[in-house]
């Protein structure tokens, strides 16, 4: 049975969802990262919100650990390089808090613009200070947003709706997406200057942290105010704490910052900004919702392989991943089988896509192709892990696509790269279901890609096939199926067999001393 790990807490239907589905859960509270390694290894899969730091460290000790759910959007408590290393899937769930956050969003910069806080304050302590509240109005400002995506999208839309117009920069955000949002596609050093309100809703990258310094701020309007309710440290704290005292811009509201619970705290005491414990996503309905969602995506990943939201390796939802399950599988058999048959130092992996797949994306495809070559070489890996365990390797992988076709549908071809010599399988499937190896080193063939196998490259001469098969056969190995193919008359021919029995040692080494043989290997893959 399945067991899933839940941390920081997470709602009891999601928990359900998961009992439900059949799976053992243990839930227990947030663990520092030598803890959750001592444990780690008793599940299949870990549930987290953002108190947990899931790290290289406490990943270390994992074999069994399949997928790592973060209940919310932001993953950056997760090391996800470490994680995509040991073949484990990183989810979230980016759709379950989209509208929580973006009212908080609106909230924020209403209270910026009417002092709603201040003023409260100012009512508990007994005072009238009608007059040192002075606010203004949305309509007519221009906010700048900077990222749309799901929770950026939904407050334009509601800016927009308050008769605001809205500036966006994104490098990803195409300019038929921005006309049908209604905002205007612009550079970030545009959006600094000519923005009334800013409101971040970037990931947290390498590129976004500390986007915002001191020279940025510079930029601004003096009257500007900026919200951040994405990640901490995308905007400098110790430079925007700055601004605000020396009035660069006008206000500031935070949810997030660089930690969390905050330390240091460069705010104290000035009026100009609005700070909440991160609580864009602190909604009943929103923790609801992504309890639920998360749990279902685990179950639906640990009981049918079916990635949804996964955010270090594509989503392929069950009914795509059953639709590609052939294809998959004759990609994992043709990585496996030249595994076993091309010797020597490979420095790279070739694959090449010829006629019509069915398919689009292919790189699901490539990493059952990479996944199975390690897999006889590599302990645990999988189609996540595949790609960087191979680069860890120093072998490069590269695709191409050909819309030309040959005696078949689509042919897929797997070439091995050793001392600048390729060595090539190419691989079709027979009735959409039936896997075949149908060219082998540019020799036609077919072949099932299955079982014990012996490959046999030999000059084209008489009596080889049945020398062969009588070396075979006096072994007390019987032939299941044979298959020939040659390049061209009087030069190297093929006989690739399918063996009941394994192929002895022995018996190998004997078949390479016959006269004629040019290469003789031994293959074995599952039946």
């Amino acid at each position: 049975m399945a067991r899933v790990l839940v941390l920081d807490g997470l709602s009891d239907e999601g928990v359900q969802v998961f009992e439900e589905a059949g799976l053992e859960v243990d839930v227990k509270p947030p663990q520092k990262p030598d803890e959750l390694a001592a444990i780690i290894n008793d599940y299949d899969g870990l549930v987290v919100r953002s108190a947990t730091k899931v790290t290289a460290e406490a990943l270390k000790n994992s074999h069994r650990l399949k997928v790592i759910g973060r209940a919310g959007v932001g993953t950056d408590n997760i090391d996800k390089e470490a994680a995509t290393d040991k073949g484990i899937v990183v989810m979230n769930t980016p759709g379950g808090n989209t509208i929580s956050t973006c009212e908080h969003t609106i909230a924020l910069l209403m209270s910026l613009c009417r002092n709603v806080p201040t003023a409260h304050t100012s009512m508990q302590a007994g005072r009238w200070d009608r007059k040192l509240f002075m606010g203004s109005e949305l309509r007519g400002k221009t906010l700048g947003i900077v990222g749309v995506g799901r929770i950026g999208g939904a407050v334009a839309k509601r800016a927009l709706a308050f008769e605001m117009k809205v500036l966006a920069f994104d490098p990803i955000l195409s300019s038929l997406k921005a006309e049908a949002l209604g905002v205007e596609l612009v550079e970030l050093d545009e959006l600094y200057a000519r923005s009334d309100f800013i409101s971040i809703h970037a990931p947290k990258t390498d590129k976004t942290n500390n986007l915002i310094k001191l020279e940025q701020l510079k930029q601004m309007k003096p009257s500007c105010r900026i919200v951040n309710c994405a990640r901490g440290g995308i905007i400098n704290e110790a430079d925007l704490a700055t601004a605000l005292k020396e009035g660069i811009i006008a206000g500031a509201a935070l949810d997030v910052y660089t930690s969390e619970p905050f330390e240091d705290n460069p705010f104290m005491g000035l009026d100009n900004i609005i700070m909440t414990p991160h609580l864009a996503a602190s909604t009943d309905e929103a923790q609801l919702s992504v309890a639920v969602d998360v749990a279902h995506q685990m179950v639906d990943y640990l009981k049918t392989g079916a990635i949804v939201n996964a955010v270090n390796v594509p989503s392929l939802d069950s009914e795509t991943r059953k639709e590609l399950e052939p294809l998959l599988f004759l990609a994992d058999r043709l990585g496996q089988f030249q595994s076993h048959y091309v010797q020597g130092s490979p420095s790279a992996i070739e694959i090449e896509y010829c006629g019509d797949l069915g398919v689009t994306d292919t790189y699901p495809i490539t990493s059952a192709i990479i996944s199975g070559y390690l897999s006889p070489v590599v302990e645990s890996v999988n189609m996540v892990s595949a790609p960087s365990q191979l680069k860890a390797r120093g072998i490069s992988c590269s695709e191409k696509r050909s819309a030309a076709t040959s005696d078949y549908a689509f042919e897929i071809g797997v070439s091995i790269i050793v001392d600048g010599k390729p060595h090539t399988v190419k691989g079709t499937l027979f009735n959409q279901q039936d896997p075949r190896i149908c060219s082998l080193e540019g020799m036609r063939v077919d072949a099932q890609p299955s079982g014990n196998m012996l490959i046999c490259v030999n000059e084209d001469v008489p009596m080889m096939i049945g020398r062969v098969c009588s070396k075979i056969g006096e072994a007390g190995i019987n032939i299941a199926n044979l298959t020939l193919g040659r390049q061209q008359k009087g030069g190297n021919a093929l006989m690739l067999l399918n063996l009941d029995q394994p192929m002895p040692d022995a018996l190998l080494k004997e078949l390479r001393a016959m006269q004629h043989i040019v290469k003789a290997g031994s293959v074995v893959l599952p039946e």
